[in-house]
């Protein structure tokens, strides 16, 4: 595979480490920018598996609002994400419901809850 560029801005830390790597796909090559080895952990972790919290929507019945925002309890690998929110389309609450209640446990088996982030009452 031919070496590729990639730019990342660290979230680690406060600092925000703007880093440059030159990776082939299976290693690294070079690395400019980093200023610890948090920032150096980061980039690794973003080439092989990125992880993301999914924060997003579901429909709600019985509340004042027609959807709920809801999120996951921990980081889920990010190419799960349209996988997850085609399940997620199907999901219809019924008010009420408080503000981290587990609406999906375990969401395609990545040990990951869905949870409310609002309380949602009735009317």
């Amino acid at each position: 595979m031919a070496a590729e560029k990639k730019h990342f801005v660290c979230v680690v830390c406060p600092i925000g480490c703007e880093i440059d790597v030159v990776h082939d796909g299976s290693k690294i090559i070079s690395m400019a920018g980093n200023k610890c080895e948090k920032s150096e952990e980061f980039v690794i972790r973003e080439l092989i598996e990125p992880m993301r919290i999914l924060t997003t929507t579901v429909r709600i019945q019985g509340s004042r609002w027609p959807v709920i925002p809801v999120r996951t309890d921990k980081p889920i690998p990010k190419q799960l994400f349209p996988r997850i929110m085609r399940q997620l389309r199907g999901i219809n609450l019924q008010a009420p419901v408080n503000m981290l209640d587990v609406v999906v446990k375990d969401v395609v088996g990545t040990g990951a809850n869905i949870i409310a982030t609002r309380t949602m009452p009735r009317g």
